[in-house]
């Protein structure tokens, strides 16, 4: 960690490595390799560890090369057929990193200015057998990479809160799409979101990952940065990001990202929106540090080999023991969880009874 805050705020002292292994292992888990390469001490390393990192590094300036080409493609395909859409995240964010392609890519996330049935008819006119999710449908139109497509940026379970926050997405939309970009080694401008509206977003995204697999590092870092800039935005800008966060029931949530943000990685406090919380900061820190990047590393995939139900408790555990950091959604979150777990039980009678009569 003292690594990680060197790599994000480098004027200061740098910290003396004894275990550089341990240090990519640790990089690799949160997703933050690129990030992490040493740059001003390799005469330290040992060459063939060195070697394996500048390959890494390697890899992923060439994954985001090739995404930031897929995204303005996908966006002039999208604009082509008539749809005004928004790059989410990923390749936008990269845009706030001191060099954009070493952090670490994943696939491509696009708001579609359309409704929900217009969207699912336009994508299974290409794609016939994709299926909707909560949050998403997929695009299969890349061989190596995923895009997501969301008729909104954002849902919530909890019915009162997303109603708000749909009600704020709609009032910011058109903001959105209009917010154009360049990115490198492409010619073609694209829309992503305006930083006073990641604000809120990526924290809702934060939370949906949280109270699901769960986030990492790699998600505290793009924070960090975007914190910074909103740091240069107005009083009332900041404080029109906190009402929100309050009105769409983020506000509890935001305290245990300021105090991850400050104690682990080192934001300095006049970018904190708000106050840390302690209490559910080391609680959410815990959980990002065992986890990993989205909690894929979490001892909770080991209950995989006692079935998908022992799996499901071991997530809902989770989400219980986390739930002090959005209360009222993660309850709301429980109940479809169970809900859900009801659905499966059903068809897995009905599918035992039917082979049983077939017998």
């Amino acid at each position: 960690m003292q690594w990680l805050r060197y790599v994000l705020e480098p004027s200061g002292t740098m910290p003396a490595v004894s275990d550089w292994q341990g240090l990519l292992d640790f990089a690799i888990k949160q997703a933050l390799t690129g990030i992490c390469m040493p740059l001003h001490c390799r005469e330290n390393i040992d060459k063939v560890l060195l070697i394996k990192w500048i390959r890494a590094c390697l890899r992923i300036e060439n994954r985001n090369k090739l995404l930031n080409k897929q995204s303005a493609r996908l966006y002039a395909k999208l604009k082509k057929e008539g749809l005004r859409c928004c790059i989410l995240k990923g390749q936008g964010n990269a845009m706030m990193y001191p060099n954009p392609l070493m952090r670490g890519a994943g696939d491509i996330d696009v708001w579609v200015d359309a409704t929900e049935e217009e969207l699912l008819t336009f994508v299974k006119s290409v794609f016939p057998n994709e299926k909707e999710s909560f949050k998403h449908i997929k695009f299969p139109v890349f061989k190596n990479t995923e895009v997501d497509m969301h008729y909104v940026p954002l849902k919530m379970y909890h019915p009162t809160n997303n109603r708000r926050l749909q009600t704020w997405i709609e009032q910011k939309k058109e903001e959105q799409m209009t917010h154009y970009v360049r990115l490198d080694g492409t010619e073609t401008d694209i829309a992503i979101p305006t930083v006073a509206f990641n604000a809120v977003y990526q924290l809702g995204h934060i939370l949906i990952h949280v109270e699901d697999k769960g986030i990492g590092l790699r998600q505290m870092v793009d924070y960090y940065y975007l914190l910074r800039l909103v740091g240069s935005l107005g009083d009332a800008e900041k404080a029109e990001i906190v009402e929100t966060w309050k009105l769409v029931g983020l506000r509890k949530l935001a305290g245990a990202v300021m105090w991850v943000e400050k104690e682990l990685l080192g934001l300095p406090e006049q970018f904190l929106l708000v106050e840390p919380d302690e209490k559910t900061g080391r609680l959410l820190a815990e959980d990002i540090m065992e986890g990993g990047n989205f909690g894929q590393h979490s001892s909770r995939e080991n209950y995989r080999i006692h079935g998908r139900y022992a799996k499901k408790c071991a997530d809902v555990w989770h989400l219980v023991k986390l739930s002090v950091c959005f209360p009222r959604e993660a309850f709301f979150k429980i109940i479809s969880k169970v809900r859900t777990g009801e659905r499966i039980i059903k068809k897995s009678i009905t599918r035992w009874r039917n082979k049983t009569i077939s017998k």
